[in-house]
């Protein structure tokens, strides 16, 4: 079984991003980074934005 078939939620560009802002974020917060929230949100919208730009197939049409 691939990777994105036994997790098809990580195709959902709006979980993914949720997920990644509020890992990093968590990481940062236990490292005593101070970083707001909406910076790293920026980011990872960012970096999302790129992966996609590039032509890569990372989000599906359509989540089943």
């Amino acid at each position: 079984m691939k990777y994105y078939e036994k997790y098809p939620q990580l195709r959902d560009k709006e979980f993914l991003s949720k997920l990644l802002t509020d890992t990093i974020f968590a990481t940062m917060v236990l490292e005593d980074q101070t970083v707001p929230k909406e910076e790293v949100e920026k980011i990872v919208q960012d970096v999302l934005r790129e992966r996609e730009l590039k032509g890569n197939q990372f989000f599906a049409d359509k989540v089943e």
